[in-house]
This record gives C-alpha cells, structure tokens and sequence, in this order.
C-alpha cells in the first residue's frame, strides 16, 4: 500500500522525534510541530494506521510510539536526506585519512578508531579475505649459524617476521640460496597457491638444510593466519552511552558477537547504497544480537585482493543521515589512501 504524503510526513517526524530524545513519541507533542499543520485526533488516526500496516510500534509501558526496523527501512530508502557536512566536519574527516600506514593491518584498526571519535559509535573494521594476497618478497637474516630471521613482505603491505633457531648449523650461503629460490618460486602467486607440491619445487632446488623445515612450517602459520578475516572492534564502551544498550549484559552479549571473525556480517546486497554506504536495520542482520541492532557501514577495496568492512554498530535509533554522510566521506578517503599507499609504487 503506498503512503500517502501526510502519513510519510508524521513518520518521518516521528523518526526524527524518537532518534533525538530516545522517548516513544505522541500525537499531542507532534500536533505541536510547526510542521505538522494537523489536529492530535487526525495526527492520533495517522499514527494508528502506520502501527497497523507495521511502521510504528507502540511499547506496553507508554502511550506513545516508536518506529519499527520497516519504519526505519522506509525512512533510509525514501524520507532521508543525507545534510550537507560543515565545513569543520570536512576538514577533521579528509585530515584524519592522510595518515601514512605501509602495514594494512594497523591502517585498518587505526581507521576504525578515527570513526568511533568521528560518530560517537562504536566501530567495526574488518580486513579482506586474504586468499589473493601475493608475496613480494622474502629475507633470511641470518644472526648466527643456528639463528635467524625470516621476513615476508605482501602486496598488500603486511610484513610478518620470525625468529628461527635450527637444530644445526646453517651457513650464510645456505641461507642466501634458500632467500633466493623462494623469491624465485614463491612471489607474486596468490598465499593459496603456496600448495606442498609447490614447496617441494623450493626443498629440490635449495637443498635441504635444518632451516627449510621451519621456513616451511612459518609458510603454513602464514597462509593459515593470512585466510582468516580480522576483526578490529574500537569504542566499545561507548555502546553503554545509549539507553537501548544500559543493560551491560546486553551490550556485552553484541560486542561479543560482532568481535568473532565467524560472525563477521554478510555484505547485505538488498539495501540499497546510498554514496557508497549501506544500512541494515534490526532483523535485516539476521539472527543473533546484531537483531536488534543496526549497522551503517562502506568498503573499501584491496584491489584484485578482495573489499573489506568498516562500520558502526549501535541500537536502531541512529541518525542515518549524519552518520551516513559522514562514513561515505571517510570511506573515500579511505580508498584513496588505500590506492596511494599500497599501489603507487607499482608504476615506479
């Protein structure tokens, strides 16, 4: 049934209402808007009619209403207009996307941080799958003839290092050589394509020397570590701020949930984007505490490697326009970052 101008006007205020003060919301106190040029009787019926087509809830403990998840979905697809961002809010976004970061890990955990003190919202940063990810180059620095350090460099710009003691002596030539055939055979591949068969290529051409067996065994720690998905959570504590979530029980048990890689949110492909960010509402998030929940999040991109996630997570009583503008501007920046960082090299 399509809505008619008025009943989107009071939902709308309603919306507005209830996102400001947290308190369900009346038809005396919107009879009073200067906006809303209706008596509290037609204002009263209106109300009543969008609780009953699902876009209003009414709590048993008060008279008022409150919008439900379907409310706030036609609210974020038709009655929201994205505010222009001040002139201050520009300048503190794009200055905090400067930041110089070769290591995507830190730059991700560091960008979810700046949203949380942007928004006032506790964030959710999580890393790409990694699968595509390529090796650059690899470095044994050898410490003496039973110890050394092997160092990865990906594509992406994760450096992983190891401290690896042999159970007997290696020589430097040995270790130069070993340097050598991985950086012959083993970068510029995707980590899941550094399969046993293609180390045995590795074991036959550099020999085997005490140290192949732990460089092989850092390759599995490496590819196991780099195909599981990181999850940065940043300003927890200020989900307790807002009332939804008062009961630290509550908040303690969505926190949980949103921090564990396996349940990291699926890219919802049914909402619709708005300036390069998505928003999903209640119910939207599945099952779980994310149900009660709403999440406003962007991606960015890691070239051939895959997009990961940032967002903010808190009750469904969010600002959607503010907190949308703002994330869709830091997003950009983000992934201009991004390319400027990890891939203006490659042209060099």
């Amino acid at each position: 049934m399509e809505l008619s101008a008025r009943k989107k006007l009071i939902l709308k205020t309603v919306i507005s209402d209830y996102i400001r003060t947290a308190e369900p919301v009346g038809s005396k106190a919107l009879a009073s808007r200067p906006e809303l040029r209706f008596s509290s009787a037609t204002i009263r019926n209106e109300m009543s009619e969008l609780e009953e087509m699902g876009f209003l809830e009414k709590p048993h403990t008060s008279a008022g209403r409150i919008p439900s998840p379907a409310g706030y979905r036609l609210y974020v697809d038709e009655l929201m207009r994205t505010p222009d961002l001040s002139a201050a809010d520009i300048d503190r976004i794009n200055s905090v996307t400067k930041l110089k970061v070769k290591e995507l890990d830190r730059m991700v955990s560091e960008a979810g941080k700046l949203i949380s003190n942007l928004t006032d919202y506790t964030t959710l940063a999580v890393t790409p799958y990694m699968q595509r990810v390529t090796i650059r180059k690899f470095q044994i620095i050898c410490v003496s003839s039973l110890d050394f350090v092997i160092v990865v460099v990906t594509d992406s710009g994760v450096v992983k290092n190891k401290m690896l003691r042999t159970a007997t002596p290696v020589s430097a030539e040995e270790a130069e050589l070993l340097t050598y055939v991985l950086n012959q055979t083993l970068t510029d591949i995707p980590i899941d394509a550094i399969t046993p068969e293609r180390f045995d290529i590795v074991r036959r051409a550099a020999g085997v020397t005490a140290l192949l067996s732990l460089v092989g065994q850092f390759l599995d720690e490496f590819v196991e570590e780099m195909s599981h998905q990181k999850v940065f959570l940043q300003g927890a504590s200020k989900l307790l701020a807002y009332p939804e979530y008062h009961d630290v029980h509550k908040a303690q048990e969505l926190l949980d949930f949103i921090s564990d890689e396996n349940n990291v949110p699926a890219l919802r492909t049914f909402t619709r984007d708005i300036d390069g960010v998505r928003i999903t509402i209640g119910p939207e998030n599945g099952s779980g505490p994310l149900q009660n929940a709403s999440m406003v999040y962007a991606t960015y991109n890691i070239g051939s490697i895959g997009r990961g996630l940032i967002g903010i997570v808190g009750p469904t009583r969010m600002d959607y326009a503010r907190l949308s503008a703002r994330l869709a501007l830091f997003s950009k920046g983000l992934n201009r970052l991004i390319a400027e960082t990890f891939f203006e090299d490659d042209d060099k």
